[in-house]
């Protein structure tokens, strides 16, 4: 039970991520104002899709991460485990770049509070993308694969068919009688 606890984490920390990916595109990401001549101060609001393109195609990604990790095992698990991390960090730089013009352009009429949600929330999701990929590098080759229950050990494996280990015993050279 103890192996499986770690990868239910990283599939869970991969789900949330997606998810706030997900809503922190849909939230407000930058706000400007300018003088229009026929309808004077015009307020623009960007979303986090708008503002950064990349917010939904991560959401996606950190969802195709998930059956990606829980397919595979091993030292590919711990590669894969590497990739997660990179694609964390780089979601948390991504949440952060440009901040200081958005906040230099920030109309005072609009709450600071309401754009730092949308950053705040893609930060989240990327400290939690990277979270899970420092455990899979940690851990990951310790984690059950999918369809482990199904795979037998060695010493399962035996014949049980008595005929067929007399059979396997002639091939291989050995005398059958003489172990009985």
């Amino acid at each position: 039970m103890s192996e499986r606890r770690p990868l239910w984490t990283v599939v869970g920390l991969l789900a949330l991520a997606a998810l706030l990916l997900w809503v922190s595109s849909l939230m407000t990401w930058s706000w400007t104002q300018h003088s229009d001549p026929l309808t004077g101060v015009v307020t623009t609001r960007l979303n986090g899709s708008e503002r950064e393109a990349a917010l939904v195609p991560l959401a996606l990604l950190a969802l195709a991460l998930i059956a990606g990790v829980v397919a595979t095992g091993g030292l590919v698990r711990r590669i894969a485990g590497g990739v997660v991390f990179l694609v964390g960090v780089g979601t948390v730089w991504l949440a952060f770049d440009g901040v200081d013009e958005i906040f230099a352009q920030h109309p005072s009429a609009y709450p600071f509070a309401t754009i730092s949600a949308g950053h705040g929330v893609a930060v989240l999701a990327g400290l939690a993308v990277t979270l899970a990929g420092v455990l899979l590098v940690r851990s990951g080759h310790k984690m059950p694969r999918l369809g482990a229950k199904y795979q037998a050990p060695a010493q399962a494996r035996r014949v049980s068919d008595p005929d067929r280990e007399l059979w396997q015993q002639l091939d291989s050279g050995s005398d059958p009688t003489a172990s009985q």
